[in-house]
């Protein structure tokens, strides 16, 4: 036989649905779908979700250590000026791929812009009491460097020099006849090396400074490079 109730609640903490099936448990204001046993939490089943709050939780009832750490989605908490719906792509995609969108929100999987091409600047500061050999940067097999540019800060006293290059070839990009790094400040020197593409592992770039009594000055040593398609 079929009884239907006019139940308005329960005393208890929880409430059983099939002698074997869920129960719904009240945790301390909360709402816990749990096992028959109450040992574990069980499985939801719905045709749509609807969340009032601005944020999910994954793994909610992580340990906050090791591996074993909460994850949580959020909408941002200002900014929104209409309702934002976003649809995923049906593929995985491939690897080094990024989503990109239609503007409608529609998602998809896009080959990232190769950006090695692009000439890219790494700037290294000098300054009068600098160490003989100030390490700059290592630069990848492909690379070619375009320019050394030096930017003089403050304008040195003494006789100082300096050269750009490597340990085995100190002047390989900039020679010390090319800078005279007792000119006066924002005085820019620029060389163009014309040297072919970086091989053979690569290379750690240095600059080569020597004081010949300076007591001031300060510069930038630039150098622009890429690494051409």
């Amino acid at each position: 036989m079929s009884l239907w109730l006019d139940l308005l609640g329960t005393t208890k903490s929880f409430l059983r649905i099939g002698l074997s099936g869920i129960r719904l448990k009240n945790n301390a204001g909360n709402l816990d779908v749990r096992n028959a046993g109450d040992t574990a939490d069980a499985a939801l089943t719905a045709s749509k979700v609807n969340v009032s709050g601005d944020a999910i939780d994954l793994n909610s009832d992580a340990t906050a250590a090791g591996a074993d750490w909460k994850y949580t989605l959020q909408r941002p908490a200002t900014g929104m000026t209409a309702s934002v719906a976003l649809t995923l792509p049906p593929t995985d995609g491939s690897p080094d791929q990024v989503l990109k969108t239609d503007g409608s929100g529609l998602l998809s999987w896009a080959d990232a812009a190769v950006t090695a091409s692009n000439i890219k600047v790494d700037s290294t500061p000098l300054a009068f009491d600098s160490n003989t050999t100030v390490p700059m940067f290592n630069a990848a097999d492909g690379t070619v460097v375009d320019s050394v540019m030096v930017i003089v800060d403050q304008a040195f006293d003494g006789t100082p020099s300096i050269s750009v290059g490597t340990s085995g070839s100190a002047s390989k990009y900039l020679g010390s006849g090319d800078v005279d790094l007792t000119a006066a400040a924002k005085t820019q020197f620029v060389n163009h090396p014309g040297e072919p593409a970086i091989t053979s592992g690569g290379e750690a770039l240095e600059i080569a400074y020597t004081a010949n009594g300076a007591t001031q000055g300060a510069a930038r040593v630039q150098v622009h490079y890429a690494t051409p398609s």
